[in-house]
């Protein structure tokens, strides 16, 4: 299983760092998890097909996780692209009446699709979806915030998106390969609704995971140190998230 971050910023811009995406490859499938401004662009960068998504997986419906859906919708219809195959794609109750809302913005051009687009909403629990497991969570964020963890051969991985602390993550992350956190501010400058590195190494080390990748970097971490305050109530691997950075599940490769 491999991961590459496409963008480990926020809704504010950055030169460095796209809003929040993570492009998956696990069991022979391809995965887009949340899609921010700019996480098509990279995901074309890391050298992956857009064409080729298998699956689109959405966290939640604020803008830096969602804004590329229109733009992949857009793009899949067109004659460069051409996708036929159905999209499956899944996110908390309002899937649906989000592409609804976008039909209505954009019309055909999101709405008259020449593929199917299979709309899961999703709720706590497992889906089987052949050779791996998908398996939500809620987090403290938004009303319908989840959680996921992808379980397959090669390993397991966890991915917060945007999040308080949470019991319900810690149980949901338990004994994972790989936790990816959402660090949105530093140590005293907590905000409701996310988590400070102190705070990502708490979860982290409750649920004994095996490393620990901080994400979801606000331009207040900028000059502050993230792995000091994490790593001391965390004694397995921190990393700090960047842009087009690759992660091997199961081998602990990365670079």
């Amino acid at each position: 299983m491999e991961v590459t971050v496409l963008g480990s910023g926020t809704a504010i811009p950055s030169a460095e760092r796209a809003s929040p995406g993570y492009f998956v490859q696990v069991a022979n499938e391809s995965l887009l998890l949340d899609g921010g401004t700019g996480t098509l662009h990279q995901l074309v960068r890391a050298g992956s097909c857009l064409g080729a998504l298998d699956r689109v997986l959405y966290t939640h419906y604020h803008p830096d996780h969602v804004g590329d859906f229109p733009h992949l919708l857009f793009a899949l219809r067109s004659r460069e692209i051409g996708r036929h195959r159905p999209l499956w794609v899944g996110g908390p109750p309002g899937l649906k009446r989000h592409y609804h809302l976008l039909g209505e913005l954009y019309g055909s051009w999101v709405a008259n699709l020449p593929f199917v687009l299979e709309l899961n909403e999703l709720k706590a629990g497992t889906i089987d979806l052949g050779a791996w497991r998908l398996t939500a969570r809620p987090v403290p964020h938004t009303d319908v915030s989840l959680a996921y963890r992808i379980d397959a051969a090669q390993g397991s991985v966890v991915y917060s998106g945007d999040t308080d602390y949470s019991e319900d993550l810690i149980r949901l992350a338990k004994g994972a390969d790989l936790l990816i956190l959402e660090c949105a501010f530093p140590d005293g400058q907590k905000v409701t609704g996310h988590l400070t590195p102190s705070l990502a190494g708490e979860i982290a080390a409750h649920a004994g995971v095996k490393r620990l990748l901080l994400t979801h970097f606000s331009p207040a971490c900028v000059g502050h140190d993230l792995l000091s305050p994490c790593q001391k109530q965390f004694p397995g691997e921190v990393l700090l998230a960047r842009d087009l950075m690759r992660l091997t599940v199961g081998n602990r490769g990365g670079r």
